[in-house]
């Protein structure tokens, strides 16, 4: 798909929906850049969350660390492309073709209600979503793969454990920044704190 040049009401809308709309969007594309990597890779939820945004996914492998910057190059390069995300509703019968090899896409259709169902894209991604996006992908603003953690589908231990990528996503780099500098003098706090008790804890 051709890059976008259109220009749009999003810079227009109050700056925590564009924020909400940013995080929700660096979720899509972070969607992706994994089935770029594992083209067999199964993918479930993406949402925006406080500090940027996730997205759990079933693997081949464990993730480790240096996976999550080849992640970040691919999505940087969705980012420079600028594409159109677009969206409409569809059938769901058309929604189960799309996602014929998504198993947890599939168990989302089929739970809902009405006999249409959101429909996302960018390029060649396509997602099942309600929507809530910036009108392209250059707009998302500055953000960081950060972390890998493990979650049950739906919350159930039952359930498959998926892979959690998270991401910290902020408008601008500064922010993204700072936020990063508090973070880590929080968790220097900790760490004194704790020393601190411990050592209480030895005298006694």
């Amino acid at each position: 798909m051709a890059e976008s040049n259109a220009s749009s009401h999003f810079n227009e809308l109050d700056p925590e929906e564009q924020l909400f709309r940013m995080r929700h969007s660096a979720a899509h594309i972070l969607a992706e850049a994994v089935l770029e990597m594992f083209p067999e890779a199964k993918y479930a939820i993406g949402p925006p969350v406080d500090d940027g945004f996730y997205y759990d996914f079933e693997l081949p492998r464990s993730l480790i660390p240096d996976d999550l910057d080849a992640l970040q190059v691919r999505m940087l390069q969705s980012v420079s492309a600028n594409l159109s995300i677009t969206g409409e509703q569809i059938s769901k019968e058309a929604a189960r073709e799309i996602f014929d090899n998504q198993p947890y896409k599939l168990e989302l259709i089929e739970e809902i209600e009405d006999e249409t169902v959101g429909h996302f894209r960018h390029g060649e991604f396509e997602d099942l979503c309600r929507g809530g996006h910036t009108e392209t992908t250059g707009q998302i603003g500055a953000f960081k793969l950060d972390r890998i953690a493990g979650a049950y589908w739906r919350g159930d231990e039952k359930n498959t454990m998926l892979q959690r990528v998270y991401g910290l996503l902020f408008t601008t780099q500064d922010e993204l920044d700072e936020y990063q500098e508090l973070r880590e003098q929080a968790r220097q706090n900790d760490h004194r704190q704790l020393g601190r008790e411990l050592d209480l804890f030895s005298t006694q």
